[in-house]
């Protein structure tokens, strides 16, 4: 039997750790960070559980839709976009509540803002996670589309514009939830701000409406309604119509809100 000590057993991980990507050069800095939250995504059994609860109300009120329209009226391609988008107001805020707010509230956000990046990238990168992660949940729901097309004949021309345009809503709701996952450590606090403003953005068009019944207000009701995500999705997307206002209107929004989200988080590190 040998005298040699027995060298000691280490085990090291196969995940790569964001820092030491960012380290090495070896990915943008935005994209370890994209990286990182993905995977915490497909890891995290609420993830799962929001997926889970989503396409099965989807799936009971599809169900609900082919059995009432069956051989009554045409397809409609649009349906599960649509209904996808009207749900963002509770899908936003559970995807993005905890993206910033519990970093800030663990004490690690102070760490990560140490890795050789800007603001800027740390917050794309976790943005464009959540943004990943909904584009998924839109992709499964092609499965109706298919669906529809083996009883039916939708307007696929409608559907492209439909699926862009919800695509594109998913986007900039994402992009208004992030800000208050910024402003508050409690990330309950932050979902329920957050769906309050997009249910805000969402119900513009009823405002409108009740603002242009006032004498003298039509240009009022005309600027809050383009304000509103409806008047660039439910008018326009949802039928197939794609217009440059409305894509830029998703653009900017989703530009605007994450450069807000930046300059808070820019504040948190300068006040730290």
């Amino acid at each position: 039997m040998s005298d040699t000590p027995m060298r000691p057993i280490t085990t090291t991980s196969t995940e790569p750790h964001p820092q030491s990507e960012v380290e090495r050069g070896t990915a943008f800095p935005w994209f370890a960070v994209f990286k990182r939250e993905l995977g915490v995504y497909f890891r995290s059994p609420i993830a799962y559980g929001v997926a889970f609860a989503i396409l099965f109300f989807l799936a009971l009120l599809f169900n609900g839709y082919v059995t009432q329209a069956n051989g009554q009226y045409p397809a409609d391609s649009t349906y599960a976009p649509g209904l996808l988008t009207f749900l963002t107001f509770l899908i936003a805020p559970l995807l993005t509540m905890r993206l910033i707010a519990e970093e800030a509230r663990e004490g690690t956000l102070e760490v990560l803002m140490t890795l050789p990046m800007n603001e800027s990238q740390f917050i794309l990168g976790k943005f464009l996670a959540a943004w990943a992660y909904y584009t998924v949940l839109l992709l499964v729901s092609l499965v109706y589309l298919v669906i529809l097309s083996a009883i039916g004949t939708p307007d696929l021309g409608a559907a492209f514009g439909a699926y862009v345009g919800a695509w594109l809503y998913g986007g900039a709701v994402l992009a208004v939830t992030l800000v208050w996952s910024a402003i508050t450590e409690d990330q309950i606090v932050a979902a329920f701000l957050g769906a309050a403003t997009v249910l805000v953005l969402y119900l513009a068009e009823i405002a409108a409406i009740w603002i242009g019944g006032q004498s003298g207000t039509s240009g009022l009701a005309d600027f809050v309604r383009e304000l509103g995500l409806q008047a660039h999705y439910s008018a326009t997307m949802a039928r197939g119509i794609i217009r440059a206002e409305d894509i830029l209107y998703f653009v900017f929004l989703i530009v605007g809100a994450l450069f807000i989200t930046t300059r808070i988080v820019e504040t948190r590190r300068w006040r730290a």
